[in-house]
């Protein structure tokens, strides 16, 4: 306990520390008897089930009242270092991608005994890639599935290229392709620059389509993705 206080109603509460070191909470002097944590102990899962199935395990994702919403993939091989981390991941929907990914929330206190907050990334633990500036791409664009044959090291050029599909906005229903000046117009990021390659009449848009699977394939090499 680090003081006894009031609140505006004259109630006599207490400030006290966690035996976790994460913050100091409020309690009244009822609850000061049985209360054992700010909620650390009942908060701690460890990490989360999980299903062997030979060369793969499958692990599930809770939603917050405990119930299985999700499943993911990882290699058996990787089990036992994840089990010792003792983190319980969840799936979070990363904002403007509209995909899932396996993350933690690790809370801590600096040496100005502030709380803090780290993010741990599954793909990332699973490759052991701690530099912000690296990135881990999923291959087959399935952000749950953390199988190191689905995931390899990347700069953030290739791994922004690797994409599952057009944008949101796209209006030609081809990646890559838009409508200029009445033609179907082929355009790519090469070397930092959107550059325009061909352009196509308003009757050859499928053509146009083609076109840009090709470029892209040309450009971007493995990291060409899905039209």
């Amino acid at each position: 306990m680090i003081k006894r206080s009031y609140n505006k109603n004259k109630i006599t509460y207490y400030i006290c520390d966690c035996n976790c070191g994460m913050k100091s909470i409020s309690i009244t002097e009822k609850e000061l008897k049985h209360k054992k944590s700010c909620g650390c102990l009942k908060k701690k899962k460890g990490f989360n089930e999980y299903k062997i199935d030979g060369d793969t395990t499958i692990i599930y994702f809770e939603n917050k009242m405990g119930e299985i919403i999700m499943e993911g993939l990882i290699d058996t091989e990787d089990l036992p270092m994840l089990i010792e981390l003792d983190y319980h991941w969840c799936a979070v929907l990363y904002r403007g991608k509209r995909d899932y990914y396996a993350k933690y929330i690790e809370y801590y206190k600096d040496e100005n005994n502030v709380t803090k907050t780290k993010v741990h990334c599954l793909h990332r633990e699973i490759m052991h890639v701690y530099d912000k500036y690296i990135k881990v791409d999923h291959r087959e664009h399935n952000t749950l599935d953390n199988r190191k044959i689905n995931l390899r090291v990347a700069n953030n050029q290739n791994n922004t290229r690797n994409r599952k599909g057009k944008n949101s906005n796209n209006k030609s229903g081809y990646r890559n392709v838009c409508k200029r000046d009445n033609k179907w117009v082929v355009q790519l990021q090469i070397e930092g620059k959107n550059t325009i390659l061909k352009k196509f009449p308003l009757d050859q848009l499928d053509e146009a389509g083609a076109y840009a699977e090709k470029m892209r394939e040309k450009y971007y090499g493995e990291f060409a993705g899905k039209s």
